[in-house]
């Protein structure tokens, strides 16, 4: 039998990627993440996933969840790119979509500096990215603390500023309605910033 002492951490070094982009030690509450302790957060254990959700859903299943995804996928990005709120970070990959909030005065600096805000690699100039990362980290805060929405915010190798996130995963759906709700709670807890 192993005492607790040997045994403290073992699930974190077992399971940890040590992934900045998902453990932010700047997130509110950060000491209480328990992902980088359960296999599945954790990139080690991608085959037992993936055999459980096969198992359990089959081949059309999983095929109907990809397809529903891809859909999710390309409705986020151009509502994404036709709102004048957000900006795309980088092409979306992967059912992962990476934006930027972009309250008034950081959208006019943008356009005043020539930022192309219809791009999906857009430069952004050196002063405003450290702007705009500071507004995603305030903005999450204020999400997580309305208890109304929990969205990471993430580096990314093309952008200075750290950007959200939404991945389309699992088998819940992800609507045009669930789209504008997340949307507008952004924008309703970030104008201001």
């Amino acid at each position: 039998m192993t005492s607790n002492h040997t045994s403290q951490g073992i699930l974190k070094a077992a399971n940890s990627a040590n992934a900045k982009y998902l453990f932010d030690p700047r997130k509110n509450g950060a000491e209480y993440d328990l992902g980088d302790a359960s296999y599945t957060c954790g990139r080690r254990t991608d085959a037992i996933k993936l055999w459980a959700m096969w198992k359990f859903y089959g081949a059309q299943g999983i095929g109907q969840i990809v397809e529903q995804k891809v859909d999710a996928m390309k409705q986020l990005s151009k509502t994404l790119v036709e709102s004048d709120k957000f900006m795309l970070a980088c092409e979306p990959w992967a059912f992962n979509v990476n934006f930027f909030y972009l309250p008034d005065r950081i959208r006019q600096r943008l356009v005043e500096c020539g930022v192309d805000l219809e791009s999906s690699d857009p430069e952004i100039p050196h002063d405003i990215s450290l702007d705009l990362a500071n507004v995603h980290v305030q903005l999450k805060l204020c999400l997580h603390q309305s208890g109304e929405m929990m969205i990471p915010y993430q580096p990314l190798s093309n952008q200075e500023a750290d950007c959200f996130r939404i991945v389309l995963a699992g088998n819940k759906p992800f609507s045009k309605n669930d789209i504008e709700h997340a949307l507008e709670l952004i924008d309703k807890y970030g104008h201001g910033l």
